[in-house]
């Protein structure tokens, strides 16, 4: 059954499709199943696979909608051109699938509706991976709920502290109220320079603030990034040697994501061997 982890962080421009896309391929690349979920209105992650939102799928029936069929949440999915990958994707009605969402919400507990429709489809991957919106919302909740972990990309220059423990702090609260384990996995670096004495001073301070919360991996600045997502190419198809490829090879393990067998496969791929 897969394990879901959402990548959710208040502010923007920290990388968060980035990381749903780059840690999605490289575990697709070692042979797992995988199911993203865009649920940012940008739709970057939805843009990066060549997909539109199909106006023939309304998405508020997999948040508002109880007990659907299999097949009824099998819709809302598409393959992608990357093997291993599927997604859900964005819905360009973001604020009306708030609205439904906040409507429903008065007749039944509709936050663990999604968690519970996607019950359908856990068995048919390894792990789901969800691409957060940076708004605090119903549907941020819903996601949460549906979640086993949370993982937050930050960034040195635009890091906000009340925000982060507001997140912390809604995760716990669901916790309580609905009898979840929502595991807060941490917090990691995203487009540093660890030349510079910002990188280090902060790095050593949410080391110190946030002790093993805080994931000692950071995911190195390079044109490459902005690069791959400015040509719509997921970043170890454009450049796999690239620093931050490498780093977030180096995420992946250090979160346990990945076992000997698939890592291996992993490594042949890098080194271009089939």
């Amino acid at each position: 059954m897969a394990e879901t982890i959402s990548i959710n962080n208040s502010k923007g421009g920290v990388a968060k499709s980035t990381s749903v896309i780059t840690i999605s391929q490289i575990l697709a690349i070692a042979g797992y199943k995988i199911l993203i979920i865009d649920l940012d209105p940008q739709m970057n992650t939805t843009k990066m696979y060549g997909q539109n939102e199909n106006p023939d799928v309304k998405t508020e029936h997999l948040f508002c909608t109880k007990q659907l069929r299999k097949s009824s949440v099998e819709e809302f999915i598409t393959p992608t051109s990357q093997t291993g990958i599927d997604i859900i994707s964005a819905s360009r009605n973001y604020y009306e699938l708030i609205y439904k969402i906040h409507a429903a919400s008065k007749e039944y507990p509709v936050e663990l509706t999604f968690k519970n429709n996607l019950e359908y489809v856990k068995d048919d991957y390894d792990y789901i991976f969800i691409d957060n919106s940076p708004f605090k919302s119903a549907l941020s909740n819903c996601s949460l709920c549906a979640s086993d972990g949370v993982l937050t990309p930050i960034n040195a220059d635009n890091f906000s502290y009340d925000g982060l423990m507001d997140l912390i702090e809604t995760i716990q609260n669901l916790n309580d109220s609905y009898s979840l384990s929502i595991n807060f996995m941490g917090i990691f670096m995203t487009r540093v320079s660890s030349r510079t004495n910002l990188f280090k001073q902060m790095f050593e301070s949410y080391e110190e603030m946030f002790e093993d919360k805080f994931i000692p991996v950071s995911i190195r600045q390079t044109d490459a990034v902005n690069q791959s997502n400015t040509a719509f190419i997921p970043l170890l198809s454009y450049d796999k040697r690239c620093t931050a490829a490498q780093d977030y090879i180096e995420l992946v393990n250090y979160l346990g994501l990945m076992d000997n067998k698939h890592y291996k496969k992993l490594i042949r791929y890098m080194k271009g061997e089939k």
